[in-house]
């Protein structure tokens, strides 16, 4: 289905990888339009092929038949032509999650149900053969996160190379769940105990200990950037409990522990460096993933203890 915005139009900053924008439509509501990028905004030669709107589309659709419309906005029309989409607007009173760690405002209720959430697309993907062919492919998890991320650390810590790739082999293995494969803080919109989830153009049918990862290192990160880190480890062991109380399959061990250094490691020294790496203690933080890699606890509450203290 075609464009149905009008000329209204403000733009949207802070992503590295699309072009965003709010817009009204024929009827005058305002609308979410995203247009992935072919070259991501980092000093790094990323390019990632646009065409991954139609990945991500289907994605929300799915997200929102198993998760439910107060969860996941609803996807309004495609543009397959010009890689673009356009979905809902959602309350504009609720607020990014990144915006209210950057702040200190660390809500535990927030965390716990961003991990029940997370539980959920996990378990109930999992039975769905059709989810799981329509998202075999992992072309756009190479380009956006094997490649940027783990092959990197790997070419530029060759101490470390092997046990990076033993964590790619795992992570490239026969999936198991939908995996959203951006779950940031930053892309989900919360007000207590409601959280909506965005922004999911990497989705594939991969290894749901990802997300886990994806997201507790940006709780570790911030936890060593805004001291003291004890919120953000309550958060990251909120979101922990929450996932695992929610979940069938125990997947909090030693290979999750290893994706979160790996990943804590690559917005050191990957493509996409995290925006706030100059106020870091780069050599500590170093120093800490590396150790989760090589040597990592067995259950990812001590991982987060180990980091935030």
């Amino acid at each position: 289905m075609g464009d149905r915005s009008t000329g209204s139009r403000t733009s949207l900053t802070g992503g590295v990888s699309c072009e965003v924008s709010i817009e009204r439509d024929a009827q005058g509501r305002e609308i979410v339009v995203k247009q992935p990028l072919a070259r991501l905004r980092v000093v790094a030669d990323w390019r990632s092929d646009p065409a991954r709107a139609s990945v991500e589309a289907a994605a929300l659709r799915v997200m929102r038949e198993l998760l439910g419309a107060e969860s996941v906005p609803e996807v309004l029309w495609e543009d397959p032509a010009n890689h673009r989409f356009a979905m809902e607007r959602i309350d504009p009173s609720l607020r990014n999650w990144r915006d209210e760690l950057n702040q200190r405002r660390v809500d535990l209720t927030t965390a716990a149900r961003v991990g029940e959430l997370l539980a959920q697309l996990h378990v109930r993907s999992a039975a769905r053969p059709d989810v799981a062919e329509r998202f075999a492919s992992t072309e756009y998890f190479h380009q956006l996160r094997i490649d940027p991320f783990f092959r990197r650390i790997a070419q530029r810590n060759p101490a470390i190379a092997s046990a990076v790739d033993s964590v790619i082999e795992e992570l490239l293995s026969p999936g198991r769940a939908l995996v959203h494969g951006d779950f940031s803080p930053k892309n989900m919109l919360v007000s207590g105990s409601r959280v909506v989830i965005l922004d999911c153009e990497t989705a594939h049918w991969g290894n749901p200990r990802f997300d886990l990862g994806f997201c507790l290192m940006h709780l570790a990160l911030d936890g060593l950037h805004k001291p003291p880190p004890e919120p953000f480890a309550a958060a990251a062991l909120s979101f922990l409990d929450a996932y695992a109380a929610a979940a069938r399959e125990e997947v909090l061990d030693e290979l999750l522990v290893r994706i979160m250094g790996c990943l804590m490691l690559a917005r050191l020294e990957g493509d996409s460096p995290i925006n706030y790496l100059a106020e870091l203690d780069a050599p500590a933080v170093k120093s800490a993933a590396v150790r989760l890699i090589v040597d990592p606890p067995r259950d990812p509450r001590a991982a987060i203890r180990q980091v935030l203290g």
